[in-house]
């Protein structure tokens, strides 16, 4: 059985199921990190770190050991001559937790949590009430509470003071500790019982990742797959004993498009809208498919861009005479040695220069290159041409059609295997875009070298060709529908 940390307190909180599992050390629940999820903790890591150097008086708690651990943060806070430590471990009543950054403060400690983000979150005050309610329960007071985000005018090249800001959340925290101490008892005791705790389906269980093993078990169409489901008709649902989609009555009050996903489980047929030819039919010839990938960093990757700017790297372009019909396809991936926003942007308009509609799949395409025209105010006027012949396959999907097996949803993801089950990424080494994000990012910083470079560059070639034929595989088979 593990101690009881924040992520299993705070989950406890919401679900007692979830709280006791991880406790637990289920295997259920473990798995390998994805390369995104790996990229993310490698960022937060190198941000503690420069968080670090701001304080260069401060003592590094590196201990594996917890209960060394434990023990140093003690002697060290008990010495007077100790101003800063980091990574301070402290353990009581089975009880653990680490302090980013600890300031002596007169009597007192300054408690400093470091966050990889530039938004303050509701969610960063409970992270620093459960680590200041540890710390209190160890004897220790921390009469100041503040948090570091990385500052969004940090540009590559400034100095580590100029990559964070510091906002003071000490009167919010200490509030939510007094909330959070009376549950101390109650979370040890049930995460401890032998026995797992009955799941009770909230809300918020939507988001869990163990949902399908958990209350979603067996239940093929969830109420969760409404889109779009509020609160206040999940508690109405719940409260007449109705979690399938299944046995929601006619006389229930859906939106419409909440009513379409319910009549095609109830009735396991497919909804065609009328307007689906008229709309397809807007689309002219010949048309491009395009596929956007791009890259976002804590720390920028080149000069003059701000943390977590979202920076195209790559396109596809398939180009149809009809439906299907592929005449041409054009690509580009950028030097991952510096910034190619410009050369992309001037490719980019001469792949797709003449007429016809440019189909995409949501927004995103269309964000891009509103963006790209921003930056380049002398190639604005042809990038908002592009604009203005963009077309949503998605949006022509969401209003027009749904299958079943979409499951609420209409991502690439939902709709491409129900509406051409004979392709699939399954034999890319690069098949999501988390994964050729995470892959470029590395190709930048250079932890790949020589050939290895040359074949994640072609795997990211692949997989952004393979996103782009997709739109042209699912324009054709809609096209059936008409």
């Amino acid at each position: 059985m593990r101690n009881v940390s924040k992520e299993i307190f705070l989950n406890a909180l919401v679900c007692p199921t979830l709280g006791w599992l991880r406790r637990m050390r289920r295997e259920e629940i473990s798995r390998e990190p994805t390369l995104g999820e790996q990229f993310r903790k490698e960022q937060g890591i190198e941000i503690h770190r420069r968080a670090r150097e701001l304080y260069p008086e401060g003592f590094l708690i590196d201990d594996m050991d917890m209960g060394s651990a434990s023990e140093k943060t003690k002697g060290l806070m008990k010495d007077p001559k100790v101003s800063t430590i980091f990574e301070g471990m402290f353990f009581v009543d089975g009880f653990i937790t680490k302090a980013d950054i600890l300031k002596r403060k007169g009597k007192g400690w300054h408690l400093i949590e470091v966050k990889s983000s530039v938004n303050d979150k509701e969610e960063f005050v409970d992270d620093m009430a459960y680590t200041t309610m540890v710390i209190d329960r160890c004897g220790f007071d921390i009469s100041t509470i503040s948090i570091l985000l990385i500052s969004k005018d940090f540009r590559l090249g400034m100095k580590n003071d100029d990559l964070f800001v510091e906002l003071d959340h000490t009167n919010e925290v200490l509030n939510r500790v007094k909330e959070f101490k009376p549950l101390w008892e109650l979370v040890e005791k049930m995460t401890r019982q032998p026995v797992k705790p009955d799941p009770k389906l909230r809300f918020e269980c939507r988001r869990c990742e163990l949902f399908e093993e958990c209350l979603g078990k067996n239940i093929e169409n969830h109420i969760f797959d409404i889109p779009r489901l509020s609160q206040p008709k999940f508690d109405q649902l719940t409260k007449l004993g109705i979690v399938r989609i299944e046995d929601i009555p006619n006389d229930f009050p859906l939106t419409e498009n909440q009513a379409i996903v319910r009549n095609c489980v109830q009735t396991k047929k497919p909804f065609i809208g009328n307007k689906l030819k008229n709309e397809l039919e807007t689309i002219s010839w010949p048309a491009y498919y395009l596929d956007f990938e791009t890259v976002m960093t804590a720390i920028p990757l080149y000069s003059g861009i701000a943390p977590y700017t979202q920076i195209p790297t790559q396109y596809s372009i398939h180009k149809c005479s009809e439906p299907g019909r592929v005449i041409d396809h054009f690509e580009y991936l950028a030097d991952p040695s510096k910034d190619c926003r410009r050369e992309l942007a001037k490719n980019l308009i001469n792949h797709l220069k003449g007429r016809g509609s440019i189909i995409t799949y949501g927004n995103f395409e269309k964000n891009i290159v509103t963006s790209l025209g921003r930056v380049y105010q002398d190639l604005s006027r042809e990038l908002n041409s592009l604009v203005d012949r963009m077309v949503d396959l998605e949006s022509i999907i969401r209003k027009n059609y749904y299958h079943p097996e979409f499951h609420g949803s209409t991502s690439i993801k939902k709709t491409l295997p129900v509406l051409v089950p004979d392709m699939s990424y399954d034999d890319l080494k690069i098949a999501d875009g988390d994964s050729a994000m995470v892959s470029f990012a590395y190709l930048a910083l250079g932890k790949y070298k020589d050939r290895e470079a040359e074949t994640i560059k072609r795997n990211l070639l692949e997989y952004c060709k393979r996103d782009s034929f997709a739109m042209v595989r699912l324009h054709q088979q809609l096209v059936k529908y008409v």
